[in-house]
């Protein structure tokens, strides 16, 4: 009797921790509900129905995601979404909306044929760091054991796929060649000609304003220098450089990277000199200098925050001596690049009060004949003067009026005569 209490005792301890193990097992998986891909697979029916095509095909793709108990609804989803996606991608393929198609093609099973769209959105987009992240990361895993595995049914139900690792090798190889295209970019962006010109136009800024003749004059140099650059070259280079740095960053290659900051150090440390020993005559460039300074992703931040200062100090000094040859508008934007605004703003308070002395005698003058026409309207006499003024010459013009038309009507009718009409 001993020995049968035991063995159901044991019987009941191996149930319940087998029951335990199960109820765990159910509390970590991390799939969808059966009542989830149920709620989802009935959706895309609906939305099908409708002829709403591109709803449903990720309705159903939604349905066939993994469950912790067998997913009932996985096989028809997988079936209808194929059916479905594969006249949807070649439509966006024949747009050239590669992105739109690689995303179909995937919802649909069709995987050789996402690959195909992908792979034409990489070779399209050959400077966007990011579309190389998504390619890498999905025929990394595209090409992996577990893929397979993870996708039997809707392998099953679009056919079956085998993944092109030469797909893999020309994304692979995307990041070196996009720092070469980068880098080449960046020096043809930079223009010592478009430099010297940027800074002849800020020298030649007429301090006074008051001089109209010399503001056209300006004006007229700054439509031609527009038309001559319309984009920013050294903004087109710095992009550069951060599109080379992007490439670096992404590319999980250690030697491409130091290679990268290297070239990039060197780089940029050229622009800054050349910019603040050659081209220091305008601010602007100045401001330039730190936009590249603060390039140097491989310098800490109070490193790059020492180089800035060196430059804006050197902004200060030349403010200074534009201050002191009373060229109080370019003291003005070097002090801004040097983040004095207190002495900025008094620069631009002396070109204010230059333009109005200059001002001053033409405001005198109109200031005397508004007081001289007030004098003359507070005189009734005076007035009256006026007005019988007007009135005589209102008279003359109506009698010119009338003389006028006698003799435009006599014209007519000597024509008339002589045409014998």
């Amino acid at each position: 009797m001993q020995a049968k209490i035991n063995t159901r005792i044991v019987a009941l301890i191996v149930a319940a921790g087998a029951f335990g193990v199960t109820l765990q097992a159910q509390a970590d998986c991390a799939g969808a509900s059966v009542q989830d891909v149920k709620r989802r697979y009935a959706n895309a029916q609906q939305l099908d129905k409708a002829g709403k095509l591109r709803e449903a095909l990720g309705a159903y793709a939604a349905a066939t995601e993994y469950t912790c108990e067998a997913n009932p609804v996985a096989a028809p989803a997988a079936k209808r979404a194929a059916e479905i996606a594969l006249p949807l991608g070649q439509e966006a393929e024949k747009k050239k909306d590669y992105e739109v198609a690689f995303v179909l093609y995937g919802d649909g099973g069709h995987y050789a044929a996402s690959d195909r769209a992908l792979m034409s959105l990489v070779r399209s987009s050959p400077d966007d760091p990011s579309v190389f992240t998504r390619a890498r990361e999905t025929f990394q895993y595209r090409s992996s054991e577990a893929f397979q595995s993870n996708n039997q049914v809707q392998l099953k139900a679009a056919g079956a796929y085998t993944f092109d690792q030469k797909n893999l090798e020309e994304v692979l190889r995307m990041p070196a060649i996009g720092v070469d295209r980068a880098l080449k970019a960046e020096m043809t962006a930079w223009n010592e000609q478009y430099l010297r010109e940027l800074a002849d136009q800020i020298q030649t800024r007429p301090e006074d304003l008051t001089d109209m003749a010399a503001v056209q004059r300006y004006s007229a140099s700054q439509q031609a220098f527009a038309q001559k650059w319309p984009n920013d070259l050294l903004k087109q280079s710095r992009d550069s450089l951060g599109l080379a740095w992007q490439w670096a960053n992404v590319a999980n290659d250690e030697a491409l990277t130091q290679k990268v900051n290297t070239q990039r150090a060197q780089r940029i440390e050229m622009r800054v000199n050349t910019l603040t020993k050659s081209f220091n005559r305008a601010p602007s460039l100045l401001d330039a200098a730190i936009d590249y300074q603060m390039l140097q992703q491989q310098l800490d931040d109070t490193t790059r925050a020492l180089k800035a200062k060196s430059i804006r100090q050197q902004a200060a000094l030349l403010g200074d001596q534009a201050q002191a040859q009373k060229r109080y508008l370019l003291a003005s934007d070097y002090f801004r690049v040097a983040r004095l605004d207190d002495k900025a703003q008094a620069a631009q308070e002396l070109s204010r009060q230059g333009a109005m002395a200059k001002m001053q005698p033409s405001i005198d003058q109109a200031q005397q004949q508004a007081e001289a026409m007030k004098a003359a309207f507070s005189d009734p006499e005076k007035v009256k003067q006026m007005q019988e003024q007007a009135r005589a010459a209102q008279k003359a013009i109506q009698a010119q009026q009338q003389a006028n038309a006698k003799s435009n009507a006599k014209k007519a009718d000597d024509l008339e005569k002589e045409l014998g009409l």
